[in-house]
């Protein structure tokens, strides 16, 4: 049986890789545009995986039409478990290598001499008709760029790019290629699905921080740049030249002017000076070029031939290619025909190379052109092995050492491929549509089946398409969908299923559920809801049922329905059987995170440690470690977590945009565990450059530690309009993403802040939202709307602190106390006990106040907590000084005590942003009228978004701003920007 019968379509329909979060996430490749090269996978349940065998030789192979499921055979369990790196596309990794110089090509000192002096410009803009050498003058560029001790990237556009994914995902691996480790950050954006303008906008401001922080200059080398229409691709390039660094230039060859927005940047950038433009005049050979190159070519040509060819070309470098290749064959007519463009090219090549082809060229040719790379052994099928791969591959080498406008392309070690000149391909690409229909779709069926073969499966798709059979289309994204989602390669399956023939993604269960995993990753919660109501009401085996189940569960979780998961979780005990690692330790990890939003902390780490937990890849496994570290956080047991997340930081280097995830969701656990520890700075140092990221891993718990911790620690420090803005933000994501019980807990805090700012109506404000949700949750008794009510239980607690209603909040902090007793939080109990500990000294209850406060103190000394005893109250340092002096504390908890005490001195010595600001001396550079207007409006404490209404901007670019204005007045945050601009009157 097939194993993509109908009868058993979990083998590639099902288990197609929960990856849509650090909990689900299998693993990953940071090679951007990688593919796998082994074969098609199609893994089943605990089966060794599979491949597609395609015969790509023989009688039988090449020309068969597609009649249903290929054969399947073993792999050997070390080809199946290479890493990305050994497993990338031939194909696709030449546009992010840059061509090798050909052979004998001719030196052009002047030119490359001027381009060199280029070097330190902002864009470089080669601009010329096709066949006027600009891809070599790159190279030659590139070559002396190297010397120069500069970086460079490279990446060949193609039509594809007007795919906004497809396109950021060359750039980022083609900057890779250089440095992988500057577009870590940037590469996990790219992978998380949104594809608006505030989304690309995003992914280029983090990008540019993170060039901003490398050493070295680094250029990025655009070939065919002409090929990008889209206007997000091309806004994408302007926000990189507008964001990043000097150290970043930008050089593209084009055959038209950049197109807007592109375009737009660099006409501003040329009027300060900073482009330097080599037009076809500067391009085209000199007449003195022209007989060089010539008399290198063509044996005895003398200098009135060589003149008379140069202006039959004008010095158009392919004219001049193409004649020096047959001068002594042209006949009369020939010699007088004009080649100083395309057209002229199409006609010469037409008339006096290809008539004069052996038929065997012609047709390898012609046959190649299907194809923009080939190698000998795919010609060979092309061709229906009418010649040996052997003898193709020493007509190719004939046809490069002759110049015949073919290019070898070759990495080390590896085999060798060959790609036409534009102009040829398009010659050739006539002659090839001029083939009968039959005989086009026979030619992309080998082709299609021998990319298949090779694992490329981007242009085997786009062959079996050309082809008209769309189902082997289909058939092969099925199969290697679980391979591609498992690694977490999100786009390209994304780019594969957008490939193929409108309504066959609908057809195929496998491809919907391929589709539903995407969505996933990508928290398009509203498609993939209703992609559920669709795929529950198909005729699902018990695999498919589970894994829809298991889809539902994670979806519930990102939107912090912890009740709705665990009702789906409830009938998941035991997985079919047929179930793989992978469903194994999904199910594991969404177990342990049920258990912990429902206090079960022990219920998880058995979880965590049993044998599903660790059947998965690495990824995963770290991801288990952080929500191992999660439940001693959850029951403050905060230098346990602190190990545990450490570990994963270090470990997750090297496990590609996966990686970089589960970093970014230990990084914003091991933020709250730092700001317990009173290592502010440190804090703020870990969580401020990565809140993009972290909100990037749709976890809402880690979400929430992260920000309140970064808010907080701002505060303790003095950066109050920072600590503000941390909780704006908070706001925000929760009402995009309705996230209740985030907004309640980022409210619950500024009641607190704003009460020691003795700013009622704020106070007054955010009460009444919290009333509102409290409101929206009335009737509800899942275990979020207790939360939230039990957070504005809290503030209103704080209320009747403030207004010294002292018995109203002795009630609440008791029913409170209970609450989180009941629920194992010992850490906010620790917090309540030491405030009711104050409210029944202030009562008068001395002789229950004193043991009470103790209580406290032994039970957060004994958890290794700082902050949270010290942020109940002001009054906490008077009360624990009064204890140390009575001399009642056993050594232990004295020595506590006083480390309370100092570090709540610590926290009295530290300046307030307007006292930390610098003197008064002017801007070393002055504000733009844009980075006044924000600052303007920052003086009125208003939030990032609402600045961005404003004035028309996004949020990213007012975070871009602010980061140049403290830089231009010298300071490094929003309270001491707005004090210095009130110092300088600006």
């Amino acid at each position: 049986m097939s194993a993509l019968s109908p009868s058993a379509p979990h083998r590639c329909s099902v288990a197609t890789g929960l990856s849509a979060s650090p909990i689900l996430w299998r693993g990953s490749s940071l090679q951007a545009g990688a593919t796998h090269r082994d074969s098609v996978h199609a893994p089943t349940g605990t089966h060794p995986p599979w491949r597609v065998v395609v015969v790509a030789r023989g009688a039988a192979g090449p020309n068969a039409p597609y009649h249903g499921p290929m054969t399947f055979q073993h792999t050997s369990p070390e080809t199946s478990e290479r890493p990305a790196a050994a497993l990338a596309d031939p194909l696709a990794s030449t546009r992010f290598i840059a061509p090798r110089l050909p052979a004998g090509l001719m030196p052009r000192a002047t030119l490359v001499e001027r381009l060199t002096q280029a070097r330190r410009k902002r864009c470089v803009v080669l601009q010329g008709p096709p066949g006027c050498g600009k891809t070599s003058a790159l190279l030659a560029l590139r070559r002396a760029l190297m010397t120069h001790g500069f970086e460079v990237a490279w990446l060949s556009l193609a039509a594809d790019d007007n795919d906004l994914g497809t396109f950021l995902q060359g750039l980022l691996a083609s900057v890779a290629q250089v440095d992988a480790a500057v577009v870590r950050n940037a590469w996990l954006l790219a992978s998380g699905g949104q594809r608006d303008a505030q989304a690309a906008e995003h992914l280029a401001i983090v990008l540019a921080q993170d060039l901003a922080r490398r050493e070295g200059e680094l250029v990025l080398m655009l070939d065919d740049a002409h090929q990008l229409a889209d206007g997000a691709a091309l806004q994408t390039l302007q926000w990189l030249l507008d964001y990043a660094p000097p150290s970043f230039h930008l050089v593209l060859a084009s055959r038209e002017a950049p197109r807007h927005p592109l375009g737009t940047a660099i006409a501003r950038l040329r009027q300060l000076h900073a482009v330097a433009d080599f037009l076809p005049e500067d391009l085209r050979f000199t007449a003195t070029e022209s007989a060089q190159f010539l008399r290198e070519r063509v044996a005895g040509i003398t200098h009135e031939e060589a003149m008379r060819l140069h202006e039959r070309t004008d010095g158009w470098i392919a004219g001049l290619q193409l004649l020096s290749v047959h001068f002594q064959d042209q006949d009369d007519s020939a010699r007088e025909m004009p080649l100083k463009d395309a057209g002229g090219f199409a006609a010469y090549f037409e008339r006096n190379v290809l008539a004069n082809m052996s038929a065997g060229e012609l047709d390898l040719l012609t046959r190649a052109s299907a194809c923009p790379r080939f190698c000998a052994d795919l010609c060979y099928v092309l061709l229906e092995a009418r010649e040996s791969a052997a003898r193709i591959e020493q007509r190719l080498g004939a046809l490069d050492r002759a110049r015949f406008f073919i290019h070898h392309e070759q990495e080390p070690g590896q085999e060798s491929w060959w790609r036409l000149h534009p102009l040829l391909r398009e010659v050739l690409n006539g002659r090839l549509q001029a083939l009968p229909g039959h005989e086009q779709r026979q030619l992309h069926r080998r082709a299609w089946r021998w990319f298949a073969g090779r694992g490329s499966m981007a242009e085997a798709v786009r062959h079996a398409v050309l082809a008209d059979e769309g189902e082997a289309a289909a058939h092969m994204v099925e199969s290697c969908a679980r391979r591609l989602l498992s690694r977490g390669e999100f786009t390209q399956m994304s780019s594969l299923l957008a490939r193929l023939p409108a309504g066959l993604v609908e057809q195929r269960i496998g491809l919907r559920f391929a589709r539903a995993h995407v969505r996933l990753n990508w928290r398009e919660l509203d498609a993939l809801v209703a992609d559920f109501a669709v795929l529950a009401d198909e005729p699902l085996d018990v695999l498919q049922r589970a894994e829809l189940d298991l889809l539902r569960c994670a979806a519930a979780l990102h939107r912090d329905d912890v009740d709705l998961a665990a009702r789906l979780l409830a009938g998941l005990d035991e997985l079919p059987p047929g179930a793989d690692a992978l469903l194994e330790s999904t199910r594991a990890n969404l177990s342990a995170w049920v258990h912990l939003a429902r206090g079960e902390f022990a219920l998880a780490r058995e979880v965590l440690g049993g044998r599903d937990a660790r059947q998965g890849s690495a990824v995963a496994s770290l991801t288990g470690l952080c929500l191992l570290g999660l439940s001693h956080t959850l029951e403050g047991r905060m230098v346990d977590a602190e190990h545990l997340y450490r570990q994963v930081l270090e470990a997750a280097d090297g496990h590609g945009a996966g990686g970089v995830q589960v970093s970014n969701l230990a990084a914003a656990l091991l933020g709250d565990v730092l700001y317990e520890l009173d290592e502010l700075e440190a804090a703020c140092a870990l969580l401020d450059a990565r809140m993009d990221l972290i909100e990037h891993t749709g976890m809402p718990e880690a979400i929430l530690r992260g920000a309140m911790s970064l808010a907080s620690a701002h505060w303790l420090c003095g950066r109050r309009l920072e600590a503000l803005a941390q909780l704006d933000r908070l706001e925000d994501y929760a009402t995009r993403h309705g996230l209740g019980r985030l907004q309640a807990h980022a409210l619950c805090l500024r009641v607190r802040l704003q009460q020691q700012r003795g700013q009622m109506l704020a106070v007054s404000d955010a009460l009444c939202r919290l009333d509102e949700l409290v409101g929206r949750q009335a009737q509800a008794q899942d275990s979020v709307s207790q939360e939230i009510r039990r957070l504005a239980e809290q503030a209103q607690i704080a209320v009747h602190l403030n207004r010294g209603e002292f018995e109203a909040a002795a009630q609440g902090l008791r029913r409170l106390l209970d609450r989180v007793r009941a629920a194992g939080r010992m850490r906010p109990a620790a917090s309540l006990l030491a405030q009711l500990a104050l409210v029944e000294r202030a009562l008068g209850h001395g002789e229950a106040a004193g043991p009470m406060l103790v209580e406290a103190l032994r039970l957060a000394h004994r958890l290794g907590l700082l902050r949270i005893v010290l942020d109940t109250s002001r009054r906490v340092p008077g009360a624990l000084h009064e204890l140390v002096e009575s001399r009642t504390l056993d050594p232990v908890l004295d020595h506590y005590a006083r480390r309370l005490l100092a570090v709540a001195a610590r926290q009295r010595a530290l300046p307030s942003a307007d006292a930390a600001a610098p003197a008064r001396t002017a801007p070393a550079e002055p504000l733009k009228e844009r980075e006044r207007e924000i600052l303007g409006l920052l003086a009125q404490a208003l939030p990032n978004k609402k600045i961005a209404r404003i004035l028309g901007l996004s949020p990213e670019t007012v975070k871009w701003h602010l980061k140049n204005i403290y830089a231009k007045l010298g300071v490094t945050a929003r309270d001491a920007a707005v004090a210095r601009a009130r110092d300088l009157e600006l």
